[in-house]
């Protein structure tokens, strides 16, 4: 008996740490979830940006302006 309570307890020992690990995850995943979609956000930005700037070009006003 003394066998299997031992076993328990260390199946509860690896249970523990896979909870820590998914948390851990969890978190990590959460904020890369966040710099997507502020890196998302800015990007939309941009492209907004460059159109202003292709069709300002298009319709002869404005400045050229080069954009690599």
């Amino acid at each position: 008996m003394e066998e299997l309570g031992e076993r328990i307890n260390v199946l509860e020992g690896y249970i523990a740490e896979q909870d820590k690990t998914i948390q851990e995850l969890s978190d990590v995943l959460a904020e890369q979830w966040q710099v997507i979609e502020k890196l998302t956000k800015r990007l939309e930005r941009a492209e907004r940006m460059v159109e202003e700037i292709v069709s300002g070009q298009d319709d002869g006003g404005g400045t050229a302006v080069f954009v690599p």
